[in-house]
């Protein structure tokens, strides 16, 4: 089991929740594990893995969803656990406060780049949906740049009145911190436009 006792954080992979037939919804940089164990609670017909790379987020993480059978943590980076999903298997993603590392020099640090893109469309399914949040305003910017440039779609996140909120969300809006959000699709090539582009 790649959740468990707090003290194991080298995990086997998320392969053995990722291979079942039903819909997959990933939390990249899950933090303490709030809002996937709300999803995977509120979803028990879903299956939920959340990526987190601290080791005492991923503690915490493993505690809030100890008892949810479809709520798993891979401790690691989201690329990592992104190459263990199988192709077309997400039906959404959850982008939500990344490190914006402000700092220009810092921007390669940031986890929305054309790479990483590329990779995560390829876990999508065809109808497949990425939610991005930020309390940045630059990095918001930023990433939408990013996204379009990698051909993807963008549209306006209008957050449902039942959505859970994550630990950032819920002290950012206590701060009265503005809060910047989008979601995107990848734009699909046709069969013609894709022998084009391999030419």
């Amino acid at each position: 089991m790649i959740k468990g006792t707090a003290p194991a954080l080298n995990s086997p992979g998320p392969m053995d929740l990722v291979s079942q037939a039903v819909p997959l919804v990933l939390d990249l940089g899950c933090g303490n594990g709030s809002f996937l164990a709300r999803l995977a609670a509120d979803q028990p017909g879903w299956n939920f893995l959340g990526v987190e790379k601290k080791d005492y987020r991923v503690r915490q993480s493993r505690r809030r969803t100890l008892d949810l059978p479809n709520a798993q943590v891979w401790h690691g980076e989201a690329t990592e656990a992104l190459q263990e999903v199988p192709l077309g298997r997400v039906v959404r993603a959850y982008l939500l406060f990344n490190d914006p590392w402000p700092k220009r020099r810092h921007a390669v640090r940031r986890l929305v780049q054309s790479s990483f893109l590329e990779l995560l469309a390829s876990r999508l399914q065809s109808d497949g949906c990425v939610f991005f949040a930020s309390d940045s305003e630059e990095y918001f910017v930023w990433a939408q740049e990013v996204f379009t440039l990698g051909r993807w779609t963008l549209s306006r996140w209008v957050v449902e009145p039942d959505q859970p909120q994550s630990e950032f969300e819920r002290r950012f809006a206590t701060e009265g911190i503005p809060l910047w959000r989008f979601q995107a699709r990848p734009t699909r090539l046709r069969a013609d436009e894709s022998s084009q582009a391999n030419l």
